[in-house]
């Protein structure tokens, strides 16, 4: 569920895309995004093959909660809409993710928290025992 108030929607369609599109991006932030540079400053994440982002396999159902807070600094009441998606996004994915390591007493604060970190992070643990 995300909450939003882009104040008078204006298209619905566009307002649910863009928060959607938020949280999708920034679960993305959060799981596999990254730029990445060798020892020259030369990316090596340049094109979608190497700059991992989710599909629509890994973004979960989202339900949004609307609410309308007119804005009276615009001619229609209307205001930016997707920034709730893309800010909450990495916040609930790295609580959920830490929450889920706690058993453990071990957290990661490093994103992106790429499966390949949290298995090493395990091994880690599993091997001091």
């Amino acid at each position: 569920m995300i909450a939003h108030d882009c104040g008078t929607v204006i298209n619905p369609d566009i307002v649910r895309g863009m928060v959607i599109g938020g949280a999708a991006h920034g679960i993305g932030a959060a799981l596999y995004e990254e730029f990445t540079y060798d020892d020259t400053g030369q990316l090596l994440s340049g094109s979608f093959v190497d700059y991992v982002m989710p599909s629509a396999l890994e973004v979960p159902n989202i339900k949004l909660a609307e609410h309308c807070t007119p804005s009276p600094l615009t001619s229609h009441g209307q205001k930016g809409v997707g920034e709730g998606g893309y800010l909450g996004a990495p916040a609930a994915v790295t609580s959920a993710i830490n929450d889920a390591l706690s058993p453990f007493n071990l957290e990661c604060l490093t994103l992106p928290m790429r499966a390949s970190l949290l298995s090493d992070l395990l091994v880690d643990t599993e091997t001091l025992r």
